[in-house]
């Protein structure tokens, strides 16, 4: 089996994600692709949604699909989510998988500051994506001059023009997010109120007629 690792914060996990998962899976052919929530991010501030409702958006985002599995990995072993341990849990989990983490371009320049970068390189082909150009090719040299060159493959996709960032300041402004997330997702968002949004048909919406 191999498998491909798609970690984030997913707060909210949006369109954007899914798509890269997608694209993963057929470029790559992997048997399916691992979203993993994390727990505490390293290079982040803390999230916005707890852990078990980031999960829950995940699960949604995902349901139906057999070759999207998301894992609660790093919610359950708490503390600061580093990626060259989730990458032991899953050998352990999953003995005679192989396993391609996917990253987007901004992560490919990052990661050789990342805890045990040698060892998350060796333990899983990194698979990064994006569109070409001079920030792409920057972050591929940064990548190559830590590492060497074959240690990592590139999926060109267009990426969403929205993140996570932009997704909570449109639901905070009560602006539209169609197009942006599951329709699932985002009645989950609205139903906890999470983001600041306002419940569809709230007393706040804006009505259409009499």
């Amino acid at each position: 089996m191999r498998y491909g690792i798609l970690g984030g914060s997913f707060d909210p996990i949006h369109l954007g994600h899914t798509a890269a998962a997608e694209a993963a899976l057929r470029a790559r052919g992997l048997s399916a692709v691992l979203l993993v929530p994390a727990g505490q991010a390293p290079h982040k501030r803390g999230c916005v949604a707890p852990f078990a409702e980031r999960l829950e958006m995940a699960r949604l985002a995902t349901r139906g699909r057999a070759d999207l599995e998301v894992l609660d990995l790093e919610g359950v072993r708490g503390g600061i989510s580093y990626t060259v341990d989730t990458l032991g849990e899953l050998r352990r989990l999953r003995p005679g998988g192989t396993f391609e983490l996917l990253v987007g371009a901004d992560m490919l320049a990052d990661l050789p500051t990342w805890r045990r970068a040698e060892e998350v390189v060796s333990g899983a082909l990194v698979v990064a994506f994006g569109r070409p150009g001079e920030a792409a090719e920057a972050a591929r040299r940064r990548f190559e001059e830590a590492f060497g060159p074959g240690r990592h493959v590139w999926i060109d996709i267009e990426p969403l023009a929205a993140s996570s960032t932009e997704v909570r300041r449109r639901l905070a402004a009560g602006e539209p997010v169609a197009g942006l997330l599951d329709p699932a997702v985002e009645a989950f968002i609205r139903g906890k109120g999470l983001y600041g949004a306002r419940p569809a048909g709230g007393p706040d919406s804006r009505r259409v007629g009499g």
